[in-house]
Formats: C-alpha cells, structure tokens, sequence
C-alpha cells in the first residue's frame, strides 16, 4: 500500500513539474480563486475533493487490512490531512523550480502509519 501511495504521490508530482506554464490543478486553482463566493463552483469543488478524499480513505483502508497501517486509526481522518499534502504539493509544485521539497512531502506522507 505505502508504495502504491508513493506511486501515486510522484505522479501529482510529477505532472505538476511538467507542466511548463505550472498551471497547476483546475479544480484547486478554482478552489484558491472563487473561494466560497460562488455556491455552484464551491459545490463542485467540494464534490471533488470528497470523491479524492473517499479514494484516499479506501486506499487508506486497504493499507490498513494489509497490516502497512495500524487498523485502529479512523481511515476518513487519515485521508483529510493526505489530501491536504497533495492539495499543498500542487501549490508548491506552481513555484518550486526543484523537485526537493516535494519529495519530502512525498517520502513523509508515503510514511503514514
């Protein structure tokens, strides 16, 4: 599972460093821009995210059946600060010009127990 999650992480991260222009991620530049003055754009924006999130919490469930997590922690709240971390890698990855400080978001979130 950890090395699914780091899969995962470095493929954020790398589509993001790839992007010449760094235009980061529609749904969170959306997020940043509109913020909740728009009702629609903040339903669709939190619809995202809670599907993101969802995704997370399973993997994060599979993790812990698979003994890579410890199975008393409550998987939903695992997977909030996870989506947290990418959201943050993406914002990151608009103005770092290395890779550094997003592998160590990476390698410290690939680490979760």
């Amino acid at each position: 599972m950890k090395e699914r999650l780091r899969e995962t992480l470095h493929f954020v991260a790398q589509t993001d460093l790839a992007d010449p222009d760094r235009r980061g991620c529609p749904a969170l530049n959306t997020a940043i821009e509109f913020g909740r003055t728009d009702e629609s754009v903040t339903a669709q924006v939190q619809g995202m995210s809670d599907r993101i999130e969802g995704a997370s919490g399973a993997l994060i469930s599979e993790g812990q059946r698979a003994g890579d997590i410890d199975p008393g922690r409550d998987a939903k709240a695992l997977a909030s600060p996870l989506l947290n971390s990418v959201n943050g890698m993406q914002v990151t990855a608009r103005v770092e010009s290395r890779p550094d400080r997003l592998l160590r978001v990476i390698e410290t979130t690939a680490d979760l127990r």
